[in-house]
């Protein structure tokens, strides 16, 4: 891997503001070409990647998801794990489509199109662009089903926008590479409290000096304030899932 790679992935930032500055569509046409050669589970190729380029469109997803950059400048895709395409081609053989409809095909499905996704975003940002992940259109999946028309056996998993940045936000620190990583078993270094108080340091300071919505906060309280509260918005997937045609376990 080339030293420059390496440099990008090291210092991934999401970006929000983008210039009003069109992507060339011979650029975008090579980065869907990479999302199309990720790695893919059994050969298989479950997911669909759709450009969204229709103004009111874009708008009513800024909506949904709270994030009014979507209609704004740069380019927004939308990753779908998708099904549809393998149950016809089984249906045409006239085969069994049980298997490619079940929970373990979902997330067949789900790797593949986060896979693409990922190396999607590697590649836009080495060639000086700048993205962000759009996990938000799960506020309403329903809703982005039928603004993209998708057809059963199929789900919108995630967003991206991709564009010229005109923002340059520091990264964000990573948990310490002791806490993430073990040789041959879960990783329990013995200093792990004093890990954590360093760490727990390192974000209070990160989000008490950065330029844009500084506040009062480190990891551990982000932790416990992402996992409180109400999350009824997101309690109906499994429902539109059923709804899609795929087989959840009981």
């Amino acid at each position: 891997m080339a030293h420059s790679t390496i440099d990008t992935l090291l210092h991934h930032t999401s970006i929000r503001q983008f210039k009003d500055t069109p992507i060339a569509p011979a650029t975008l046409h090579t980065l869907e070409e990479v999302a199309q050669h990720t790695a893919s589970s059994q050969y298989m190729q479950q997911f669909t990647l759709i450009w969204v380029t229709d103004p009111r469109m874009r708008q009513q997803i800024a909506d949904l998801t709270t994030h009014q950059y979507i209609a704004g400048p740069g380019a927004f895709y939308v990753f779908v794990v998708d099904q549809a395409r393998n149950v016809q081609l089984a249906e045409n053989l006239h085969a069994a489509t049980a298997r490619l409809t079940d929970w373990n095909a979902f997330l067949a499905g789900v790797f593949d199109a986060a896979l693409a996704a990922q190396n999607m975003v590697a590649a836009a940002e080495n060639e000086g662009l700048g993205t962000v992940y759009l996990g938000s259109i799960l506020n309403d999946p329903q809703q982005m089903i039928d603004l993209l028309h998708l057809p059963r056996y199929t789900f919108p998993l995630l967003g991206l926008m991709i564009g010229v940045p005109d923002q340059a936000p520091a990264a964000k620190p990573r948990l310490p590479q002791a806490l993430v990583v073990g040789e041959n078993s879960y990783p329990q270094p013995p200093d792990t409290p004093k890990l954590w108080d360093t760490y727990n340091h390192t974000v209070h300071t990160y989000y008490d000096q950065r330029s844009l919505n500084a506040r009062e906060t480190d990891f551990a309280r982000m932790v416990v304030a992402n996992s409180q509260g109400d999350a009824h918005h997101r309690g109906a997937i499994g429902r539109i899932l059923k709804q899609q045609g795929f087989s959840l376990p009981q």
